[in-house]
């Protein structure tokens, strides 16, 4: 049973609001935790507040699979400034994800160095500007955020505001505390106060447009004066998601640079400002700091690491005071309880109060005391977890913190150098001044100088400190000639292609680099050979080769060698190998010499073994350049039986399943059929429509086949070492069975250059002959239509002495397989739900019986298994419309309802909650009435006026079938109507049969309405699917 949360009296409509200071928010809850203990709930208006501050407590709610960050009304009302930028966007928006994976790489650690000099040049105006003012009071808080306000615009923007050479502070500032302080006030009236102070609503208004055409003026001089700074500027301009390609919009781009602007100096400024503070209350740590930097010459980058004491500092300031005072979270699942038996609802807001956090007794001893030392010597690392949070949770937490402590350590470092600090007035207490962030209140202080300033204000990193870190492999590999490898890949089978390439790569001669083609527009190197594996989606550039295809447009000159491999499935008959074609002859036409003839590879073929057959080639052909002679030896692994411990130190990111039920059992002409409920890993959110990644392991019974086979034992380890990359774990033991079940396909059809090789170990010349008969005519037919893999042919041919080192060599990495998610993230954005088949039927060999690798795995799942799945986005255009007035059409067979699922629990969403919604159509077909997924469900949402359902039963009339395709052409006028109005049309199943007939049925209803031939209808279809119709097929 729960416990009730401690709560002040409440007074009707307005809740505890009277509880609450206007002016000093922060102080009020630290009032009522000294009142009520560690939880408590306050009430302001209808928003209910529940406000922790132990350990404990704390520890429960930061863990991000069941709390995420809770979008405050004061951070809400912020948005009017800040919009979608990182710390006021909701982790649901799609502008947080992109704006996180492309601004993140310029916090990493040598992005930081990079920045030094900028920071010295900043700090070297300021301490010149202390020595021309010396014995002057000093305001320390102004004089800090010039600094840090200037730190950030020159680092991030190229851009100076010239704080220290203006009396005054910049308007900048005054229009962003005035921002600040407003948007927690107009949080705290009621509508129509805000609506009556016309003179506060016009200078808020006008601030906001300030500091809006602040950051629009220095977008605009970049983009005219446009520069190869490696700065965060350049990044939100020209960064692109590495998954979709997507780039920040011009008016995200301006919420990024208010966000950093106001984020990136504010919560700096103060920490400064205490650290001062508290280091003159307490001389003998000042003492001890000044004795640290006076320790070292000068203050270089490579100094800031050293300054344990000064780290110390830092962090037992924000301990005492945190700048940004706490952080509000909500539950991410229903009503849960805390620690305790505390009970929070669904919608209540967790507020962290960080300044007692930073006090609970049960973690910090002598908690009001400032003590750096508790922070040295190992004592910040024993911390118990989440006890000190200044910088946030998870993935919300600060991205600019490796930012502002290497800005924190220089600038504080620089003060105590150069000058003895002292209190204006020696009887000052500290005072806070809260906006959203907390300052000293009336803080001065005098400077004396230590020394002059001169040329130890070094703003240079020198040449030598650049000295790149090089692995043993990299540096054994110098002598090899370059080559890059470049891929386009949706579904990763075209980067395993590229990963193999550069693994065997050394044995020829060759230093191989694997990037993605985008990354390679206008900077293809042409002293190498250019290796291009891609294919084609939709007869369009995979995500990451769009843009080269666009740079191949406008046909530069290519003085290169090339070579194209392309992966394609031949059921997509008129795109089948489309862009490695096209990408093929324009490199041609623009220059380039092709070093052998292009390949190509069908999913519905030999695959591997058309890659395999490529790649000698194309090492036939490149190592006439060096000599003809392997220089690594061709023993690329080394396996040997050993029995140790186990340890198969992967780190993959897991969700959680939390329901796997059957739709439909199995019977004589369809495969079971099931819904799953995973819990995405923390951090990664979904747009209806996208796909779950998942990476399964291999069915058990034909790992028990292997081990049978090769006559070992599931206990038994190997311990694998390669000179080459590979996808095995090496150098360490691992089983038998992990290798089998985790790390290789095992079910991947045996290919003709495979069935060679085990022709050859036949010691039965009868089973040697019928081996090599498959390789001819009868590939097809006995192998590919059959699904016969390297374990049939082993257990069929019993003479065949293949080892099981030689029979792991043969097999490829384990793929990923990519599911169409069938939840909306208005259901749950955490949460995703898969619908899917389970392929167990007998085996097409006659012997056994298939298992499909990826629906068995799924289908063994239990609720609370962990599960390595992904979310990876979708075509751009396979999205509900952003308007949701805009009509969709529907179209699905079987289990390709699984998106369109999605698509309807949204619009239903969307209805229950008052938008409009336009006309919503699922046309589908399944064999009969019981094999009618989520009919209920859709039933339900009919009801509700949020789709309506067109179906067809195949099976239901043996002598008159009737397929989804048929009902369209029925309804060719109702389509005809729906397309006038506006609408999008989806198709998703299989390409063979779905995507294929709806293809030949939209030409014909083409043909039909605008009395024209197909071939003409064909091509206004293929203009309609650039925006109107979207595909995802499945072979």
């Amino acid at each position: 049973m729960s416990k009730l949360i401690p709560q002040p009296q409440k007074i009707f409509w307005i809740g505890n609001l009277k509880e609450l200071d206007p002016d000093h928010g922060i102080d009020s809850l630290k009032r009522l935790q000294n009142l009520y203990g560690d939880i408590y709930r306050v009430a302001i208006f209808s928003t209910n507040i529940v406000v922790i501050s132990s350990q404990e407590l704390v520890n429960f709610v930061c863990d991000e699979s069941k709390f995420d960050k809770n979008i405050s009304q004061a951070l809400a009302e912020l948005r009017t400034v800040a919009g979608d930028g990182l710390f006021t966007a909701y982790s649901s928006e799609i502008n947080w994800k992109l704006a996180h994976k492309i601004l993140m790489p310029a916090f990493g650690p040598q992005a930081i160095r990079d920045m030094f000099p900028a920071m010295m040049d900043i700090c070297s105006q300021l301490i010149l500007r202390w020595e021309r003012f010396a014995g002057e009071e000093i305001d320390v808080c102004d004089n800090l955020t010039r600094l840090t306000l200037d730190t950030i615009a020159l680092c991030s923007f190229n851009y100076r505001f010239n704080s220290f050479y203006k009396q005054g502070k910049h308007r900048f500032v005054d229009a962003m505390v005035n921002v600040l302080i407003e948007s927690g006030k107009r949080t705290e009236r009621f509508f129509l106060q805000n609506l009556l102070m016309i003179n506060t609503a016009r200078r808020y208004t006008d601030d906001i447009a300030y500091l809006h055409k602040i950051c629009d003026d220095i977008v605009r001089e970049r983009r005219e004066h446009p520069n190869d700074a490696n700065d965060l500027l350049n990044r939100m301009i020209n960064g692109k998601d590495p998954e979709t390609g997507y780039q920040l919009s011009d008016e995200n781009i301006r919420y990024q640079m208010v966000t950093f602007l106001i984020a990136g100096h504010e919560t700096t400024s103060g920490l400064l400002s205490f650290t001062i503070y508290y280091l003159l209350k307490n001389p003998h740590a000042l003492q001890k700091a000044q004795a640290e930097v006076d320790s070292y010459n000068e203050i270089t980058v490579d100094t800031l690491s050293k300054l344990k004491y000064i780290d110390a500092i830092l962090k037992e300031t924000l301990r005492l005071q945190p700048t940004a005072p706490g952080f509000t979270l909500e539950s991410k699942v229903d009503d849960i309880m805390l620690p305790g038996g505390y009970l929070v609802h669904k919608n209540d807001v967790i507020f962290v109060l960080l300044s007692q956090l930073h006090r609970d007794p049960t973690v910090w001893d002598k908690p009001e005391e400032f003590l750096p030392e508790r922070m040295l010597n190992g004592g910040f690392e024993k911390l118990l977890p989440n006890s000190w949070k200044p910088f946030g949770n998870g993935q919300r937490a600060c991205i600019g913190r490796p930012f502002a402590w290497q800005e924190s350590l220089l600038a504080l470092a620089l003060i105590l150098k150069h000058f003895h600090i002292e209190f204006v007035d020696p009887t000052y207490d500290l005072r806070i001044k809260e906006t959203l962030t907390v300052k000293p209140d009336g803080f001065k202080m005098r400077v004396r100088s230590r020394q002059q300033v001169g040329t130890i204000l070094n703003t240079n990193i020198k040449s030598s400190e650049k000295i790149p870190e090089k692995t043993k492999a990299q540096v054994n590999r110098e002598y090899l000639r370059p080559m890059s490898i470049l891929f386009g890949s949706n579904s990763g089978s075209c980067q395993s292609f590229a990963d193999t390439l550069a693994s065997e790569a050394p044995l020829y001669g060759y230093n191989a680099t694997v990037t993605t083609l985008d990354s390679a527009v206008e900077r293809l190197p042409n002293d190498q050979p250019i290796i291009i594996i891609t294919a084609s989606y939709e007869g369009k550039p995979c995500e990451n080769a769009k843009q080269f295809v666009t740079y191949l447009e406008s046909k530069p000159t290519l003085n290169i060698d090339y070579a194209v491999f392309g992966a394609g499935h031949h059921d997509w008959i008129d795109t089948y190998q489309k862009i490695p074609i096209y990408i093929d002859q324009m490199i041609e036409t623009v220059g380039g010499r092709r070093i052998i003839e292009r390949g190509a590879g069908d999913a519905a073929g030999d695959f591997l073994g058309a890659f395999e057959t490529w790649k000698e080639h194309l090492f036939r052909a490149l190592r006439k350049e060096t000599g003809d002679q392997n220089v690594i030896s061709d023993e690329k692994l080394s396996i040997e039986i050993v029995n140790p411990t186990r340890n198969l130190g992967q780190t993959t990111d897991f969700g959680t399943v939390l329901q796997n039920k059957i739709l439909i059992e199995a019977n004589d002409i369809a495969p079971m059929k099931r819904h799953l409920e995973i819990q995405l890993p923390k951090g990664q959110t979904y747009r209806t429509g996208d796909y779950l990644a998942v990476l399964p392991t291999n069915p058990i019974e034909i790992v028990s086949r292997v081990i049978k086979r090769f006559s070992l034992s599931g206990d038994t380890y190997v311990k694998i070492v390669s000179v080459t990359d590979t996808f095995f774990p090496t150098n360490y033991p691992i089983s038998v069975f992990d290798i089998l079940n985790c790390y290789v396909e095992l079910s991947q059809p045996i290919s003709k250059k495979q069935i060679e090789t085990l022709a050859e170990l036949c010691k039965n010349e009868k089973e040697q002959i019928n081996l090599r008969d498959l390789i001819g005519d009868s590939y097809e037919n006995e192998i590919l239509s059959k699904r016969i893999n390297i374990l049939d042919i082993l257990e069929q041919y019993q003479s065949c002495e293949l080892s099981f080192p030689q029979y792991l060599r043969m097999l490829p990495a384990l793929r990923i397989r990519q599911y169409s998610i069938s939840s909306s993230p208005l259901w749950s954005s955490s949460t995703v739900t898969l619908t899917i088949d389970v392929l167990n039927t007998p085996a097409l060999s006659g012997s056994g019986r298939y298992y499909g690798v990826a629906s068995n795995y799924l289908s063994n799942l239990k609720p609370s298994d962990r599960i390595s799945c992904s979310v990876r986005a979708s075509n751009v255009r396979f999205h509900p419309p952003e308007d949701t007035k805009v009509p969709i059409v529907m179209i699905a067979a079987g289990t390709g309802i699984a998106p369109f699922r999605g698509f309807i629990q949204e619009r239903a969403a969307q209805l229950v909650c008052g938008r409009e919604i336009g006309r919503t159509v699922l046309y589908y077909g399944c064999r009969t009435h019981e094999e009618f997924l989520y009919s209920d469900e859709l039933n339900k949402w009919s009801k509700l006026g949020a789709v309506e359902i067109r179906h067809v039963f195949s099976r239901q009339h043996p002598n008159d079938k009737k397929y989804v395709q048929d009902l369209l052409w029925e309804d060719r006028n109702e389509i005809a109507k729906l397309y006038t109005n506006g609408a999008r049309f989806y198709t998703c199943g299989s390409a063979r049969k779905i995507g294929a007939s709806v293809k030949t049925c939209f030409i014909k209803i083409i043909a039909e309405m605008k009395q024209i031939d197909e071939e003409e209808a064909s091509k206004i279809l293929e203009e309609i699917s650039l925006d109107r119709y979207s595909v995802d097929v499945f072979a």
